[in-house]
């Protein structure tokens, strides 16, 4: 298994999300639908969504949809569940970045939902180039971090590579940046959801982690970064 010294908390400095708050996040899966907000502002931008931990692009539909609504190309990572940043999906992502930007020679958007954000953050890094703003959704970019998913990320970790480097998730990015987190998240603590970053934008929002896909909040602040 990979060693994931680091990556959580085990002093309590940051304060886990209590069961009692994922409990409340598996309820608003089936309750939580309200109608998305009008899409304005409009915008042109191509938009690669990264879904979050084993959850796949089918989780990610409420939030491209809105996107395609505002004028933009959202693009799935169209590689079935995200496991994490296993080498397959690292690949992948890269293959798929190389692939829009070489449609039209545009800067591409990233935009990627808890794990989702750290492997969109782990792309930027290595294809600055090609990216224009990196767009994290309750994404823990700050560690450690502590969620009451961490022992099922632990297991997930054997299939991770060795030479995967946690601590650059966190190194400020040479692109702008917009963080959306949620103090209501009960997967991720939200203190860790953002880093200081000089092209950087912080957006606090109402709700739970697990629907912030379709959360009305998220998508306006999502849209206004983008546009």
């Amino acid at each position: 298994m990979r060693d994931l010294t680091g990556v959580f908390d085990r002093t309590g400095a940051v304060a886990r999300p209590p069961y009692r708050r994922l409990w409340g996040e598996l309820w608003s899966l089936p309750s939580y639908h309200p109608a998305p907000p009008p899409p304005q502002p409009a915008g042109d931008r191509t938009v690669l969504v990264i879904p979050a931990f084993l959850t796949s692009d089918a989780f990610t539909r409420p939030l491209r949809d809105f996107l395609a609504r505002c004028g933009h190309a959202a693009v799935p990572w169209g590689q079935g569940i995200n496991w994490g940043p296993t080498a397959a999906a690292r690949d992948g992502l890269r293959r798929r970045l190389d692939e829009l930007h070489g449609v039209s020679g545009a800067l591409v958007d990233l935009v990627g939902i808890s794990m989702g954000g750290l492997l969109a953050r782990d792309l930027a890094q290595d294809r600055p180039d090609r990216v224009r703003r990196v767009v994290t959704i309750g994404s823990p970019v700050r560690l450690p971090t502590a969620s009451p998913l961490e022992p099922l990320i632990r297991l997930c970790a054997r299939h991770y590579p060795e030479d995967l480097d946690p601590e650059r998730l966190s190194r400020p990015l040479p692109l702008p940046t917009t963080a959306i987190y949620s103090r209501d998240d009960g997967v991720v603590a939200w203190q860790s959801c953002w880093v200081p970053e000089p092209l950087g934008q912080v957006v606090a929002v109402d709700g739970a982690h697990v629907t912030m896909c379709r959360n009305p909040q998220v998508l306006q602040a999502l849209a206004h970064a983008l546009a």
